[in-house]
């Protein structure tokens, strides 16, 4: 039996790298896939992928992005004055994530997208449980230990959602939807960061109901601490806990997912399981009667009409060379050979350079957001405070003035001008603050690229958003030293929720959909987890950056070198989105009834992405910082060279004819009727196959 369902012991085996051509392909399996196109393009948004992929994909938001909410109260409770074990938390989280979207990358590649789709919920849904009932014990355990390594643990857990929703996501969409569903699938990251705030906001607001808890000036007076830490100790792992009730929701149905038909056909090689597949998310297609599902040995075909089950045989087609998922000839060839670690290195070099800005304004950025909002300067810790002194003389505030020894504010106290606000009006202050400066421009900007997904071109927008990102860094920078700790300030406020409307109308946005798009079936994942762990990388920098600054450099007005820092990532990320990331789209012109020629964008499918660099470079693109320099470059004299044609009533140093050839370094530019075809020779080469 063994020996009929595989032929060839091979075929056990994931196939790998199907060349830029497809090549590797046998001819029924390509008109097999070209069905599938067929088949899944004839439908559009899905709420069914969306709704499992975005539930998981909230659920992760709102626990990485719950540190925002939860650092104030732990701080309050367990390490007053220890500004450390909140960046011990952050970076073990964001560490985890790292080994999530790598491993998990790699396991959906080889075992199946859906083998591997709610295990990581499992790990979140397991880790939230740890994390909420984290305790010292008898006194013998260390909380800190405890909860950073459930934090650990869910960070994998929140890492492998990446490359496990957005790649899913992006199989089963039509070409047409599949960036509107992607975008739609990442609105739920500012969703989920919004989420958590108003979470921490009513639960606070219940037990201050239920306690009084703003009445016993908790924080500023000691009179009530043990009653004061125990009410905020049950605040933050509710808020906490509560991460795990939408993970439970959707690994429900996370369970009844299946694998995307262009995964089972390419790299499984069972054709008959991806039709099967196919029709029962979508349907069978309408106007066909019959619905043919090709066996997985290749041998047999079953044919379903009138209700009945038929089963005729099939001859054999001939075997050709499999490449091998995950060998090293296939790795060779796909990175080395056929040059696609250059899209690799786009994917992950972006995504690296925004996660540091974006992470440095993101996640535990309680103390920048209220030296932003501050209109005056710090108000020092002196017995002029009303807070100084209570009747009971249980005032706190005097231990942490330097004149008395302390140690300055204590770490859950963010606002340095109202050294007076007990914890209530801390954690009120600083959730106003991130709704207002952060989420609300981060869900606007995130919903406007849902709209305009199909009508940018995605590749060029990235590049124009880090270029926008740049100069908005800059002007940012530039307001908060003129107006810093003045009633100006909301200047730079809008400023800051500018650019995080732009981060999410853009490069956040377009650093997780590409890597879900250019690269092939078999690598997907793969490519999609290193992409994002570089991200993750970044944004341990960013961390790092953020606190090293703020423990080092003693100015009042350090805020601002951090967006002038962060300006500088931003332009290099611009640089490398422009070098080397192909076009995921085309234009092309439709004939108009009145005869004219409408210019539209039309979405490449996975397939013809899945080319890699050599089925971009046949088609005329260029990569690399060098050939796309040598390409503007000769753009530019060749511009100079028509102006100076037109002025002079002849050619100037451009040659003759109609079609002529210029060659600077390794690029040729083949200029025929005012178009440049590029061919570079050298560089880029088609090998020998």
């Amino acid at each position: 039996m063994a020996g009929r369902m595989y032929p060839d012991p091979e075929r056990k085996r994931n196939r790998g790298y199907l060349g830029e051509d497809s090549s590797g392909l046998p001819p029924r399996d390509l008109q097999d896939r070209q069905q599938l196109r067929y088949e899944l393009d004839l439908n559009s948004w899905n709420l069914r992928i969306w709704g499992v992929a975005a539930s998981g994909f909230l659920t992760d938001s709102y626990n990485l992005f719950a540190t925002n909410v939860i650092l104030a109260t732990l701080s309050f409770v367990y390490f007053p004055h220890d500004r450390w074990c909140g960046l011990i938390i952050n970076f073990f989280t964001l560490l985890g994530s790292v080994v999530g979207q790598l491993l998990f990358g790699y396991l959906a590649d080889k075992y199946g997208r859906t083998k591997l789709y709610g295990i990581e919920l499992v790990l979140v849904i397991v880790s939230t449980i740890g994390v909420a009932t984290t305790s010292t014990g008898y006194g013998d355990i260390s909380f800190l230990a405890l909860f950073t390594f459930w934090r650990f643990v869910m960070g994998i857990g929140i890492g492998a959602e990446y490359p496990l929703s957005a790649v899913i996501t992006s199989e089963w969409s039509s070409t047409s939807s599949r960036a509107t569903m992607l975008s739609s699938v990442f609105l739920m990251q500012p969703v989920g960061q919004a989420v958590a705030q108003l979470v921490g906001l009513f639960v606070l607001l219940g037990e201050d109901r239920a306690h009084r808890l703003h009445d016993l000036r908790c924080g500023i007076d000691t009179r009530h601490e043990e009653e004061c830490k125990k009410i905020i100790d049950g605040i933050w792992r509710i808020v906490i806990g509560s991460g795990a009730v939408p993970a439970i929701l959707a690994i429900i149905f996370r369970f009844f997912l299946y694998d995307c038909g262009l995964y089972t056909l390419e790299v499984k090689n069972k054709p008959g399981n991806a039709f099967r597949d196919t029709q029962r998310v979508y349907g069978a297609p309408e106007n066909e009667s019959n619905s043919t599902f090709p066996s997985s040995n290749g041998y047999m075909v079953q044919t379903r009409a009138n209700g009945d089950i038929l089963t005729l045989p099939s001859p054999p087609e001939p075997e050709s060379a499999i490449s091998l998922q995950f060998s090293l000839a296939d790795l060779y060839n796909f990175f080395i050979r056929d040059k696609n670690w250059y899209y690799l290195l786009g994917t992950s070099m972006t995504w690296f350079y925004l996660d540091v800005s974006f992470y440095g304004f993101s996640l535990d950025n309680r103390g920048t957001l209220s030296d932003l909002w501050a209109t005056t300067d710090a108000v020092p810790l002196t017995p002029d405070l009303w807070c100084w002194n209570s009747p009971t003389n249980t005032s706190a505030v005097p231990s942490w003035a330097q004149s008395n020894g302390g140690r300055g504010l204590p770490t859950w106290q963010t606002d340095a001008t109202q050294p007076c606000n007990t914890i209530y009006e801390t954690l009120i202050e600083q959730t106003k603050q991130y709704l207002l400066t952060v989420s609300l421009a981060s869900i606007a900007g995130s919903a406007c690229f849902v709209v305009f997904a199909n009508r940018i071109p995605r590749r060029e927008w990235l590049t124009a958003s880090f270029g926008i990102l740049t100069v908005l860094f800059l002007v940012t920078g530039g307001v908060y030293y003129g107006v810093a700790h003045t009633e100006g300030s909301w200047g730079t406020v809008v400023c800051v929720a500018v650019c995080h409307f732009m981060f999410n109308f853009g490069a956040n946005t377009l650093t997780f959909i590409i890597p879900a798009e250019i690269f092939p079936t078999c690598y997907r994942c793969t490519c999609h987890g290193i992409s994002a762990a570089a991200g993750k990388l970044g944004s341990i920098v960013a961390v790092l950056i953020v606190y090293g600054i703020n423990a080092g450099y003693k100015s009042t007005t350090k805020q601002g070198l951090v967006f002038l820092l962060f300006a500088t990532f931003m332009a290099l990320g611009a640089l490398y989105s422009w070098a080397y990331l192909p076009d995921i789209q085309r234009i092309v012109h439709d004939s108009t009834p009145d005869g004219e020629l409408k210019k539209r964008l039309e979405t490449r499918s996975l397939e013809e992405l899945g080319g890699g660099y050599l089925g971009a470079v046949v088609e005329g693109q260029v990569f690399g910082m060098r050939n796309k320099w040598a390409v503007m470059n000769d753009k530019v004299r060749l511009r100079v060279g028509r102006d100076r044609k037109l002025s002079d009533g002849n050619e100037v140093g451009m040659g003759g004819g109609d079609g002529h050839v210029r060659r600077r370094g390794n690029v040729d530019h083949v200029q025929r009727g005012g178009v440049v075809n590029v061919v570079v020779s050298g560089t880029i080469e088609l090998p020998a196959r």
